[in-house]
C-alpha cells in the first residue's frame, strides 16, 4: 500500500469512527429526551394520591350493654346514604374499639342489628363530645 493510499485509509477510518461516536453519542442523548416523557406519568399519580386519602374518623368505644349480642353497627354522617360498618359481632357485655366517619360537626347516624332479631337507630350522635357509645335496651 502506498503512503497517499495509508492516509486516505487512515482518514477514511477516523472519519467512520466520528460518525460511529456521533451515532453512540445520539443513542446516549434519546434516552435523556424521552425521561421527561417518562416522568410526566409519575408526576399525574403524585397528584392522584390526595384523592386517595381516607376520609376523617374518630376512635369511640362500642359497649353492648344489651342481653343479646350485637351482630353489626353501622355508622354514615349524618344526613348521608352511605353506611359503614364500624363493629360487630359483639357479645353481651362486652366493648370495643371502633372508628366513627367523623363529618363536618361530628355528628353521625347509627344503626345497629342484634342476634334477638332487633335493631335500634340513633340519629345525630356527636361522636366528638361523647367517645363511648353504650348500646342499652
Amino acid at each position: 500500500m502506498k503512503a497517499q493510499d495509508w492516509m486516505t485509509a487512515l482518514a477514511a477510518g477516523a472519519f467512520c469512527a466520528l460518525i460511529g461516536g456521533g451515532g453512540t453519542l445520539a443513542q446516549t442523548v434519546a434516552p435523556a429526551a424521552e425521561a421527561p416523557a417518562q416522568a410526566a406519568p409519575a408526576a399525574k399519580k403524585a397528584k392522584a394520591k390526595p384523592k386517595d386519602q381516607p376520609e376523617p374518623t374518630v376512635e369511640v368505644t362500642v359497649v353492648n350493654s344489651r342481653a343479646a349480642g350485637l351482630v353489626e353497627l353501622q355508622a354514615t354522617e349524618s344526613g348521608f346514604p352511605t353506611w359503614k360498618k364500624i363493629a360487630g359481632p359483639l357479645k353481651a357485655g362486652q366493648k370495643a374499639a371502633a372508628r366513627v366517619p367523623r363529618g363536618k360537626d361530628c355528628k353521625v347516624d347509627l344503626h345497629g342489628t342484634f342476634a334477638d332479631g332487633q335493631s335500634m337507630d340513633a340519629e345525630g350522635v356527636d361522636v366528638c363530645a361523647s367517645k363511648m357509645l353504650n348500646l342499652k335496651d
